[in-house]
């Protein structure tokens, strides 16, 4: 080979900027180090990352207003329940995840576990307007372990839209 002929630079396909040898695996455009997704399989740029997950994504308006009103209905019940506990507040960091996992379960099932990308979030918004208004409502005023009891239901229903599908 001729010591005069060099490789060819290549460029990033975001970032014109910036050279780079690495290809993604399912398109084969040139990516940078910091637009590289690691994938079981190798190396993919995040368009194509993105289009993948996309499949998985199929909410649409009308489901995420099922789960805003489900998420709600479960933060109401959720206040309901801490306040027909009163002092067993033991039984309540055990209700309050489980009331939460059970609303993100419900929702789920009413939107044929179609999902977006906003899901969880949606629902964990939900649940503390629907679980604050109840409080307020309920007591005129919002306590600690009203906040606690809303937090432990968030959780618990983040991590049920977040679940594999």
């Amino acid at each position: 080979m001729d010591a005069t002929i060099q490789d060819e630079i290549h460029y990033c396909a975001v970032h014109p900027d910036r050279d780079t040898g690495l290809r993604c695996n399912r398109c084969d455009r040139y990516m940078c180090v910091e637009c590289a997704k690691r994938t079981p399989v190798g190396y993919t740029c995040r368009e194509c990352v993105r289009g993948h997950e996309d499949r998985f994504y199929q909410g649409t308006l009308l489901d995420y207003a099922l789960v805003a009103a489900v998420s709600a209905g479960g933060g109401a019940l959720t206040i309901f329940a801490a306040l027909l506990l009163g002092g067993f507040l033991i039984l309540g960091f055990i209700l309050a995840p489980a009331i939460g996992g059970a609303a993100a379960q419900i929702a789920l099932q009413l939107t044929g576990r179609r999902r977006g990308r906003q899901s969880a979030y949606v629902s964990v918004g939900a649940l503390l307007i629907g679980g604050l208004a109840a409080g307020y409502l309920l007591t005129g005023t919002v306590g600690i372990f009203t906040l606690l009891y809303l937090a432990l239901a968030c959780s618990a229903a983040f991590a049920r839209f977040k679940m594999s599908i």
